[in-house]
């Protein structure tokens, strides 16, 4: 910057002295009211008491603005920390996604370097924002402005107000029965006016049965308590303003009269709570002397009055309307076991392993919502469709008996079971579920004499997915750019071959087209870390003055094992990492 700038009636902290201070130094600092900071030519000129300045404005070769009491930091903000800057440096991300490393980047003229030079080779009207013409007193947001300095500003508004009322209570009896509950009251602005709040209440029951005398002969059993729990809660997901019409004033329609104003949503008072109720049976159980864990739980999840959009007319202004008219069940089981394998002096071996399965059904879908597609943020995948007595985790495609021979075309099954080479994206219906049947990890420790060996694993199987590498990457590809292998030893070349790719594609127009052909069976098995440590005896140590010290080395992502090949990396940078600790205490 170059331009000549002052700012007073400002409320001054910076560092005492006149050369760069850090550390410590920066702890001796001194507080100014109705200060004045003056820049010449983009250097800090002076600090200090007012001056006589009382208007804003440019006017004898200084701009001129008043603070009105607000805090200026003159020589602690640096370049990582300016609120203006001067620049952008976006493509530096996709470089960091192939790999450069940060040094690499500023060796090219990115990094912070290139935001102080953008910011000191900029004006201070490229810098500064300037907004005239209000129509009225009350739309004082920037973006209601008629016109600006420079390049049009955004702006928004969102206020939510909550509140609650909250009481707990728990009972015992003999050490056998317990017995709790809770009760909420939850208010919040974004609903309705005669469904501010929802009571969000929970109670549960537990048994020890190990305490009860009929268990007294059972030796190996150290606990056993049952529980069941039961309650609701509330959720609010949603922008602030569904409930009520609002409006969006654009000074793009202004005119004569006025400015204009276009829906943006259309108001719903009856908006209520999404309330869901929750069901818990579970389980703990101690066996042989505490040598083995068991926790295990049953729940199910019944989820009423779901915001969902219906579709309205388009001459309402708006093309949908969140109401509460959706249903959704999910149920599943969790499970944890953990043993003591080897408990012996100086030798210990622990494994922990636990998994668990989801089921659940769409039970009320609207309209709208059937007609929106979620789009996948990778590739090729194909969108989320939602339909009554479906999975949330369901994958859509379209049938399919493979490419035939003669002409390399795919062979596709419509609904009705008849073959045909027309793609129909109506005619997708659920051919895999990502949902596993099963998901969990495994964890052993072995220690033995101050070494300690750790092993996560993590394990799933039953499930499906869609193999977005085959489709991206092998079918779906531009034959001038660097591309899979596969797809030029797999891929349907002349009449008679048997191959379970199309042939090399003039374009890539056919990219959306979503085969069962892509969809495969996810199991997988994956080391996800090791580590090693050893923990130094005591006696060692004294003589260095060091109580405790403990070094070690891991690594993480390991190994991998899964019945479908997928790239990875391709969305966002793989790494495999390590680690080297050393703890001392002294």
């Amino acid at each position: 910057m170059t331009e000549n700038l002052i700012i007073f009636n400002a409320r001054v902290v910076t560092p005492i002295g006149f050369s760069a201070r850090c550390g410590r130094e920066m702890e001796e600092i001194c507080i100014m009211d109705d200060a004045t900071v003056e820049v010449t030519g983009g250097v800090i000129t002076y600090v200090g008491p007012n001056r006589g300045e009382d208007r804003d404005g440019y006017y004898q070769r200084y701009w001129h603005y008043n603070a009105r009491g607000k805090c200026l930091l003159p020589g602690f903000v640096d370049s990582h920390t300016h609120f203006v800057f001067g620049g952008e440096r976006a493509e530096e991300f996709s470089w960091r996604l192939k790999g450069e490393s940060y040094m690499s980047i500023m060796e090219r003229g990115g990094g912070i370097v290139s935001t102080v030079a953008a910011t000191r080779n900029s004006n201070f009207i490229q810098l500064r924002g300037k907004a005239e013409g209000f129509l009225k007193d009350g739309m004082t947001d920037i973006k209601f402005a008629s016109q600006y300095a420079s390049t049009r500003p955004s702006g928004g508004d969102k206020k939510t107000r909550e509140v609650g009322f909250y009481g707990t209570g728990s009972f015992e009896l003999l050490g056998r029965y317990f017995l709790n509950g809770s009760y909420k009251s939850a208010g919040s602005s974004r609903f309705g006016s005669d469904h501010r709040f929802a009571p969000v209440w929970s109670a549960g029951i537990g048994w020890n049965v190990d305490k009860e005398s009929f268990m007294g002969n059972v030796s190996w059993l150290n606990m056993l308590r049952l529980r069941f729990s039961v309650g609701s809660t509330a959720n609010v997901t949603f922008s602030p303003y569904q409930a009520m019409t609002t409006y969006n004033y654009t000074t793009d329609l202004i005119h004569y009269a006025g400015i204009g104003a276009v829906p943006i949503t259309m108001g719903n008072p009856d908006l209520n709570w999404q309330i869901t109720m929750k069901y818990n049976w579970g389980l703990s159980a101690t066996l042989f002397n505490e040598r083995i864990n068991i926790d295990a739980s049953y729940y199910k999840n019944k989820t009423k009055d779901a915001l969902m959009p219906i579709s309205l007319p388009w001459s309402v202004g708006v093309s949908s309307v969140q109401v509460n008219m959706g249903k959704l069940e999910n149920s599943g089981c969790e499970f944890a076991i953990s043993a003591h394998v080897i408990k012996q002096k100086g030798f210990f071996w622990m494994v922990t392993v636990n998994g668990s399965h989801t089921m659940d059904k769409l039970t009320n879908v609207s309209t709208a919502l059937k007609s929106i597609e979620v789009a996948q943020s990778l590739g090729a995948r194909p969108s989320l469709m939602f339909q009554e007595g479906g999975s949330q985790f369901g994958i859509h495609a379209m049938r399919t008996a493979g490419i035939d021979p003669a002409s390399g075309k795919e062979i596709f099954i419509n609904s009705k079971g008849e073959y045909t080479f027309d793609y129909d994206k109506d005619e997708r219906v659920e051919v895999g579920n990502s949902n596993p049947i099963l998901e969990g990890s495994i964890f052993s420790s072995l220690s033995y004499k101050g070494f300690t060996l750790n092993i996560t694993t993590g394990y799933k199987f039953g499930g499906d997915a869609y193999n977005n590498t085959l489709a991206d990457k092998v079918e779906n590809i531009n034959p001038w750019e660097n591309v899979d292998r596969r797809a030029f030893t797999d891929r349907w070349k002349e009449p008679g071959d048997l191959k379970r790719f199309l042939g090399i594609p003039e374009s890539k127009s056919d990219n959306k087209r979503y085969s069962e052909r892509f969809v495969e069976r996810d199991n997988l098995f994956e080391i996800r870390n090791i580590s090693i440590n050893y923990e130094f005896k005591p006696e060692w140590l004294k003589r260095f003055g060091v109580k405790r010290l403990n070094v070690g080395f891991g690594m993480n992502d390991i190994a991998r094992f899964s019945s479908m090949k997928l790239e990875r990396g391709t969305s966002y940078p793989f790494e495999r990492s390590f680690n080297i600790t050393f703890r001392p205490t002294f």
